[in-house]
């Protein structure tokens, strides 16, 4: 069982997507809100100040259109303009209610300190001051296995983003 403090998640199905795939063991566990942008700033160095030492983390995206989604991985955001593999990094929508594994061999997050959190191939790219610049995503099966053109957010390329959440 895990607990996920915050906001964007809004079921218990919705919980028990991300669950399944992060906890395989089966084991309680804990996940506590180490940012959230409305409450800390959109800005990249509040996300890298609050983000940057956990050791696992699940970024929740909410746009100002609804559209929730967000990733996994198990790598620390710390890092002065380098990617990073996980194989165990996946990302979601919960919209949809679908996961997207990594591709095995390629990079699953970007650790960028002018960014926010970043799931390389553009899945989720998050831009400094948030509010304003907002996020953007990309085509279909770069670095992970979504299946549709920008399928996180509905089909839009760039998104405004209404709230990110990190634990």
């Amino acid at each position: 069982q895990i607990t996920v403090k915050g906001d964007i998640i809004h079921s218990p199905s919705e919980l028990e997507l991300i669950t399944r795939k992060i906890n395989k063991s089966n084991k309680k566990l804990v996940m506590n809100l180490l940012y959230k942008a409305s409450a800390d700033s959109d800005k990249a160095a509040a996300f890298h100040a609050k983000c940057d030492e956990a050791q696992s983390s699940l970024v929740l995206v909410e746009t100002d259109k609804g559209k929730r989604f967000g990733g996994f991985t198990t790598c620390s955001w710390a890092g002065d303009c380098v990617d990073k593999k996980d194989e165990k990094a996946f990302i979601f929508s919960l919209d949809k209610m679908m996961t997207y594994d990594n591709i095995h061999e390629e990079e699953a997050i970007g650790c960028y300190p002018k960014f926010g959190p970043i799931f390389l191939g553009c899945q989720i790219r998050i831009f400094d001051n948030a509010f304003s610049n907002g996020g953007t995503t990309f085509e279909k099966g770069l670095n992970f296995e979504t299946e549709e053109d920008y399928e996180l957010t509905g089909g839009e390329r760039f998104f405004k983003v209404k709230d990110i959440e990190e634990s």
